[in-house]
C-alpha cells in the first residue's frame, strides 16, 4: 500500500511534498554533477559487455588456464593494455591471468608511470 504524501518541509509551506520532502516550488535544482557523465555510460555499458561476453570467451579460448604459469585456479580475465593507455573493451585486447600473475603484471604496469 502506497504511503500518502506528506507536508513539504519549507516552514509555512502546506503543499504536498513531490520527492526528497519538498514540494515542486521547493525542490533542489538538479545539479549537473549528480548525473552520470556519458563517457561513464558508455564505460559502464563496455564493462557490462566484457562481464557477459568477452570474459567467457577469453577464458575459453585461453583453455581456462593463466596465459604466463599455466596455473587453472584463481583466474582473471585483464586488459592486455590497459583501457586508460589506450586499450580496449574487445577480446583481442584479453587475456587470462591466474591472481598472483595479474597482481605482478599490475604492479609493473604502475612502476612504468
Amino acid at each position: 500500500m502506497p504511503r500518502a504524501a506528506s507536508i513539504c518541509l519549507v516552514i509555512g509551506c502546506t503543499q504536498r511534498s513531490a520527492r526528497n520532502g519538498r514540494c515542486v516550488t521547493h525542490a533542489p535544482a538538479e545539479r549537473p554533477w549528480s548525473r552520470t557523465s556519458a563517457r561513464n555510460q558508455l564505460r559502464d555499458t563496455a564493462r557490462r559487455q566484457w562481464d557477459r561476453r568477452v570474459r567467457p570467451r577469453a577464458l575459453a579460448r585461453d583453455g581456462f588456464a593463466c596465459v604466463r604459469c599455466g596455473k587453472r585456479e584463481s583466474l582473471e580475465v585483464d586488459h592486455i593494455l590497459p583501457i586508460a593507455k589506450g586499450g580496449t573493451w574487445t577480446l583481442d585486447n584479453a587475456q587470462t591471468l591466474c591472481r598472483a600473475c595479474h597482481s605482478a603484471k599490475t604492479q609493473q604496469e604502475r612502476r612504468e608511470k
